[in-house]
């Protein structure tokens, strides 16, 4: 296998972690984001904007990587490397807009320690 076909390979491996991973938040991203946003049009704006963002951020992780192309080098390890990258990534950019998303979410003044109903 060539370090080109690599690379290549496991950008398509990459692009389909990110949207598998897309996919699997979604659900939960669109029913936060509608309670946030107050209606569904803007609250699928900014899930398509999340989700164009969970998967170019780590697809650009993965370009950035330039694999070792020594002899002695094991591209399956160079692939798992360049996966690795993706998978940071996502983890980074999901975690950026989980703090932002935080803010906006209303916190509840009261203890729940007291027993009061609001």
């Amino acid at each position: 296998m060539t370090s080109t076909v690599a690379f290549l390979t496991d950008l398509g491996l990459a692009a389909t972690v990110s949207i598998g991973a897309v996919a699997y938040v979604k659900t939960a991203l669109r029913s936060l984001l509608i309670e946030l946003c107050g209606t569904a049009e803007r609250a699928n704006f900014w899930l398509a904007f999340s989700n164009v963002t969970l998967v170019l951020v780590p697809l650009i992780f993965a370009l950035a990587y330039e694999p070792e192309t020594a002899p002695n080098k094991n591209v399956i390890f160079e692939m798992a490397a360049q996966l690795k990258y993706v998978l940071v990534g996502f983890v980074a950019t999901l975690t950026a807009i989980a703090l932002i998303l935080s803010r906006f979410i209303p916190r509840n003044q009261q203890h729940l320690s007291t027993g009061s109903t609001p």
